[in-house]
């Protein structure tokens, strides 16, 4: 029988270490950045990728025709904004990619180590019929299972 192994690495704690590092100085780097609660995110409005030349559409009118605008609109804000928005993109798609490569990485390796896991279980609960040793660890590994009842074939 074949045995999955999607994931087979090693990672020094102080290649983890040096990771976390980093990420916490990009978030030194970057003081401003703030965390919004779901509420928040509910009631803004939201920003895509076409709305990136909208704005900046809108922000060339705004520096063409200052006098069209009222006197207490910051052009000078508004373009602020425009540019941080330009700038923290690249930051967002890498950030975005790390994520979701951490995302599918954590997810591969779950899944093999369930199926090595639920292997094991099953090694464990045969060994159990004769070894008492091996009952009591299965007795603890078991607790995980309790309230499920048993599972339908597939």
């Amino acid at each position: 029988m074949s045995r999955q192994n999607l994931i087979s690495v090693q990672v020094e704690d102080a290649v983890i270490e040096t990771v976390l590092n980093q990420i916490n100085e990009a978030k030194k780097a970057l003081p401003f950045l703030i965390n919004l609660s779901k509420e928040n995110r509910k009631k803004f409005r939201k920003m895509g990728s076409k709305s990136v030349d909208y704005v900046n559409d809108t922000l060339l009118g705004a520096n063409q025709f200052p006098e069209s605008l009222p006197q207490d609109f910051s052009v000078e804000e508004f373009s602020k904004d425009a540019i941080l928005i330009k700038q923290l993109y690249p930051l967002l798609v890498a950030s975005e990619s790390l994520t979701e490569a951490l995302n599918d990485t954590i997810l591969a390796v779950g899944s093999d180590s369930m199926k090595e896991a639920d292997e094991v279980y099953g090694f464990l609960k045969m060994a159990a019929k004769t070894n008492a040793n091996a009952k009591t660890i299965v007795d603890q590994i078991s607790k995980r299972f309790k309230g499920q009842g048993k599972r339908k074939p597939v």
